[in-house]
């Protein structure tokens, strides 16, 4: 699924706010029709550490970490929007930039679930990135069953010893949120830390980031919705 690297430089911004005190949230919010096709928001806010994300935007590099301008994450931006509109299975695209909030958005229509999935592989490609390879979903229309695959990257576990014990505190308040929204009530779920909604016809998930980093949790779950 997506996970925003396409908004890689954003991302460069997060990690550089690890130098002073930095938090962050990640959502996909995603709506799943019984016939496998929906919509998904991807948003990436930085709201909470706005005023340091401006002050390191004035810099040009911080420790050696070139810090990119308005210009280069606009332009990035745009190349991950060119590949998703020519992604089979995709429209509806939009998008944006909040660079007096540091928030980024972008939400489209998917045909499939696999149309989603092609779309994490062309990303992961274009930005060299292993994230669409290891992770993916399936959606059986027949049991009702909507089953997301995740293997951690040795990658991320590798850049994440890199901090210091001292840096990674101030991730701390730094989360990544799931919410799966359905046209049935779900049955069961399978995930440790997430829950299903008073309405259950949702299913939310909440995770620190760090433990994402650092391969302590894992995003994969399998989501069982009613027949009726």
């Amino acid at each position: 699924m997506i996970k925003l690297k396409s908004f890689s430089l954003l991302f460069t911004l997060i990690c550089c706010c690890s130098l002073l005190t930095s938090c962050f949230d990640f959502i996909e919010d995603i709506n799943l029709n019984a016939n496998g096709s929906g919509n998904i928001k991807a948003t990436l806010n930085l709201s909470k550490s706005s005023t340091k994300v401006a002050s390191l935007m004035k810099l040009k590099s911080v420790n050696g970490i070139q810090i990119p301008t308005k210009e280069k994450i606009k332009s990035e931006t745009e190349d991950m929007i060119r590949i998703l509109k020519n992604t089979a299975g995709i429209s509806q695209v939009q998008y944006s930039l909040d660079f007096n909030n540091y928030i980024a958005t972008v939400s489209c229509h998917f045909a499939s679930v696999s149309a989603l999935n092609n779309f994490s592989k062309a990303l992961g490609t274009h930005f060299k990135s292993a994230l669409g390879n290891n992770n993916s979903y399936t959606y059986n229309a027949h049991t009702g069953t909507f089953t997301r695959t995740y293997t951690h990257s040795p990658v991320l576990s590798k850049e994440y010893a890199r901090i210091s014990e001292t840096d990674r505190k101030y991730f701390s308040d730094a989360y990544y949120t799931q919410i799966v929204r359905f046209d049935k009530t779900v049955k069961s779920q399978q995930h440790a830390s997430a829950k299903i909604s008073s309405s259950a016809k949702a299913v939310l998930l909440k995770l620190k980031a760090t433990d994402l980093a650092s391969g302590k949790a894992s995003l994969a779950n399998t989501i069982t919705l009613n027949n009726k």
